[in-house]
């Protein structure tokens, strides 16, 4: 870190790099401290750039660069705007240019001297803005999570052949929120739990800073790894020492565990100052993850199911406002709060394997499913709810207004109004209500009492929040104030909107304060009156001016007579426009006991205010909770609406294996289909442990890909606890989700299009188990016809013989077929089924349909002649695939 150096800085003003000033010296030192940062210098209503700083500001923002001059007459380069513009910029800056932002603000509690001059004001690094620290800005994606990663590792040397098996430790946080989770990988999954985490920042150890900006290995390949993935990704990068307790030359899991979180926390405390809010000391107090509760959805699987972002085609990640819908999109997304809105992509981005929480949302999501009064009452009441966690992680952070207070109270008791509306449907419908046909595991009414029962209750709070604050419009009692020239003598008449403030009778001082300043305010009113009826001055007011203080204001020329003549006052001010202003002791002893009213009064209330923060963050484990519960009623009426409007059914999941799927769809793409007024061909699956394998042959754009997708799709959603686009669906729960389809490279690494395939199998190959889910799709193109067959098939016969799960694999290698038998039967698990096209008259048509057997035809041709090919290349195709296909036998 920088420390300043008086020398260093008189170089530089010696050299014409900087003025010699006070507000100079202090931009000097943050610049040197900061040297890749933003640097933001609060000078009254503007943040400003300096020197070189300001041409990287001007260039980056597209604002004007102008020059300031000095004393000296030497000019420099300056740019700056408004500091009521600060959160458009900062989101320029911040979210979508990565930039690190460094504001320098005003320390306003510091100030000895009127703000008149840059060297009376001390000034303080407030904040350092980085994408992945967040807190309040106005622009924030509600229903977006901006997760701060920190990851810890081993960084002793490692062989290239040990980095999979090298443990890491996460600790990821959304501050905005206040949501803390911790979780142990490895280096072979990191890449996954990037994907699935998506976090705007990661933050390392400091110790590898210089690798990071040298790009040079570090002596240990785990290191290197990592560094070349975050590279790869694009991710902003920070460092933070994070303060070791222990100093061990071998360091212990449980090591790496506290330094993840200490790494955390110092990057937030450096980041965030006195802003920062508290978060969990201890990894207890961290919400844990395991691999073992969560299916497991690789990078490639989230981006391939289009998880939480829909593709374009190229396989370019959709945006806009007409974007193709992503699964955590239209048409399942019914959420209607921003925090169920959340929810409902952490759930799809790593569904349950727990059996029990799986079922328990099932028969929530049933329960509403029946009950469509209550399912509408509850997701009308919902829309009016706020983001209660975002409130709360303000109050931790000493932030937020008296209105942010009151929006706590209606929150508790939009809260208990959503409890009471459940309570009514349960009282109101018999005990004996029937079970669904399809067999709720735990009938509705049940699964509802169990649900209310489980909020916490907060009435006390929300009662105490209603008696301290007043959200009816309160008058001002502030003196008139119009810029030197007031225009109103009532403070009725300074009211222009409603406020909310603490109620006098919050405590005894408040009271007492009010009390006094409505006297004085009245007798403001009686003073104003009385000497404007005694004097004959209609238009006299008693008002500040800024420039000679409490005065007697009259407009009219015609109205001076009575009160010169009076000698209770002289003349301070005149202008033709406005008028007289005259001095009057009276006045201006009354004027002074408002203004020191007012003061103690808004120092009550800011103290009042602090003690109602402090309250609320007092019950802030119950408010999360409850705000827990109400993201469970959100995302789970959700699902409810999803399945009653596109015909879903609840999933039986179970302990085994077996996938029984009736007419499955896929969800995005029979609702892109519907749109268009045409009909998705649904296809049934049926896997187990005779069938756990099936290839899957028939012509280009038949379909094939679809339906691999929408298997794994269905139960992504099964075990999200959703019910499923399908007829009827039991399923076997999945810990981990693979899939290789679809054909892109990876430049970044090196990696063409066939090298990508294969070490995205390889991954696939090492790490599925028998509880597994695989979809591939054409595995083995990019290389001779030979070669490509033969991997496809060494692909499928290490599946059979180490690993025997669920496997669906689509090819146009009809050859298979032949290679998958053993003495005249085909392999134990493996069945083959097809798709095909429909010919009459000269037309064809895809069916979609699946069907057994294996499809010796790709019509390849047929899909050209759809694209548009010219007649002539049809023809050449056509006759040179006569001359090389050899005879192929019956289909």
């Amino acid at each position: 870190m920088y420390q300043y150096d008086e020398a260093d800085f008189l170089a530089a003003v010696e050299a014409g790099t900087v003025p010699d000033t006070r507000l100079a010296r202090v931009v000097w030192e943050n610049w040197k401290r900061f040297p890749d940062c933003i640097l933001l210098t609060q000078v009254g209503q503007f943040y400003e750039s300096y020197f070189e700083p300001a041409v990287q500001l001007s260039r980056v923002l597209g604002i004007k660069l102008t020059s300031k001059t000095y004393k000296d007459r030497r000019s420099f380069p300056f740019a700056g705007f408004p500091t009521h513009q600060r959160d458009k910029y900062l989101k320029l800056l911040v979210q979508d240019m990565g930039y690190t932002v460094v504001l320098v603000e005003e320390d306003k509690e510091r100030l000895a001297l009127p703000n008149k001059a840059d060297k009376d004001i001390p000034r303080k690094v407030a904040r350092i803005v980085t994408p992945g620290t967040l807190v309040d800005e106005s622009w924030l994606g509600g229903n977006e999570s901006r997760y701060l990663l920190a990851i810890t590792l081993d960084t002793s040397p490692t062989a290239p052949e040990a980095v999979e098996a090298v443990p890491l430790h996460l600790a990821y946080a959304d501050v905005s929120t206040g949501d803390f989770f911790i979780k142990e990988t490895t280096a072979a999954q990191i890449e996954d739990e990037m994907a699935r985490i998506a976090p705007r920042e990661v933050v390392l150890d400091s110790s590898l800073r210089a690798a990071w900006a040298a790009g040079t290995t570090s002596g240990s390949a785990a290191v290197d790894s990592l560094l070349s993935l975050l590279r790869v990704l694009g991710v902003h990068v920070s460092f933070a020492d994070p303060m070791r307790e222990e100093q061990a030359s071998a360091q212990s899991g449980s090591n790496l565990e506290r330094e993840v979180i200490a790494l955390l926390r110092h990057h937030l405390q450096y980041a965030l100052r006195d802003s920062m809010p508290a978060m969990p000391e201890h990894a207890n107090e961290f919400n844990r993850e395991s691999s073992s509760s969560q299916m497991q959805i690789d990078a490639a699987t989230l981006h391939a199911l289009e998880i939480r972002h829909a593709l374009r085609p190229g396989g370019l990640v959709a945006a806009g406002p007409t974007t193709p819908m992503s699964l955590s999109g239209s048409p399942l997304s019914r959420t209607v709060t921003d925090s169920g809105h959340r929810l409902l992509k952490r759930t799809l981005s790593a569904p349950s394997t727990s059996l029990t929480l799986i079922n328990s949302r099932l028969s929530l999501v049933a329960a509403f499913v029946d009950r469509e009064p209550l399912r509408t009452d509850l997701r009308d009441a919902l829309r009016g709810m706020g983001d209660i966690m975002r409130i709360i992680q303000r109050f931790r952070a000493n932030r937020g207004d008296a209105s942010d207070v009151w929006d706590v109270a209606r929150w508790i008791r939009s809260v208990e109004r959503l409890v009471k509306r459940i309570q009514l449907a349960v009282e109101l419908e018999p005990r004996s209500r029937k079970k669904r046909k399809d067999g709720d595991q735990v009938e509705g009414r049940d699964r509802l009492i169990e649900l209310i029962d489980d909020f916490a209750p907060l009435t006390e709070l929300a009662a105490t929040i209603e008696k301290a604050i007043d959200e009816t419009r309160i008058p001002s009692v502030q003196v008139p104030d119009e810029g030197g020239e007031e225009a109103s003598g009532t403070p009725e008449d300074v009211a222009v909107a409603p406020t909310k403030t603490s109620r006098s009778r919050f405590s005894p001082e408040l009271s007492d304060l009010h009390r006094r300043l409505m006297r004085h305010s009245a007798a403001h009113q009686k003073m104003e009156l009385d000497m404007s009826e005694t004097y004959n001055a209609p238009t006299l007011m008693l008002v500040r001016n800024i420039v000679h203080g409490f005065v007697v204001s009259v407009r009219k020329k015609t109205e001076y007579g009575l009160l010169e003549r009076s000698g209770l006052v002289h003349t301070v001010g005149e202008t033709r426009s406005a008028g007289k202003k005259y001095a009057y002791t009276e006045w201006s002893k009354l004027g002074a006991k408002i203004d020191k009213a007012r003061q103690e009064l808004e120092v009550e209330k800011a103290r009042a205010l602090t003690q109602l923060r402090a309250l609320v963050v007092e019950q802030a484990s119950a408010i999360q909770h409850n705000a827990e519960l109400v993201d469970e009623i959100d995302l789970s009426a959700g699902f409810a609406q999803a399945a009653v409007d596109l015909n879903y059914k609840r999933p039986v999941l179970h302990d085994g294996t077996d996938i029984a799927i009736v007419n499955g769809r896929h969800p995005s793409v029979e609702a892109g289909l519907r749109s268009s007024a045409r009909m998705f061909t649904p296809n049934s699956t049926t896997m187990d442990a005779k069938s756990h394998m099936h290839i899957i042959t028939g012509p280009n754009q038949g379909g094939k890909s679809t339906l691999l997708r929408q298997t794994a799709v269905i139960a992504i959603l099964a075990q999200a606890g959703s019910f499923v686009p399908a007829d009827h669906a039991e399923i076997g729960v999945v810990d981990r989700v693979f899939s290789r389809i679809g054909a892109r490279d990876d430049l970044f690494r090196d990696r063409s299009t066939f090298m990508l395939e294969m070490v995205e199998t390889a991954a696939i190959l090492k790490q599925a188990t028998p509880r597994s889910l695989i979809l591939m799709d054409e595995i083995g193109r990019g290389t001779t016809l030979d070669a490509g067959m033969s991997i496809a098939y060494a692909t499928l016969d290490y599946i059979l013989r180490h690993i025997g799960c669920r496997t669906l694999f689509a090819t146009h290698y009809h050859e298979l077929a032949g290679m998958l038998e053993a003495d005249g039967r085909v392999r134990d698990g493996v069945r083959f089924f097809c798709t095909d096209v429909d010919e009459m008259d000269g037309a064809f048509s895809y069916s979609y349909r699946l069907q057994p057997g294996v499809n010796y035809d790709s019509h390849a041709i047929k899909a050209a002649q759809l694209a548009g090919m010219p007649a002539s290349f049809l023809a050449t195709a056509q006759s040179t695939l006569d001359e090389l296909q050899p005879k192929l036998p019956a289909q």
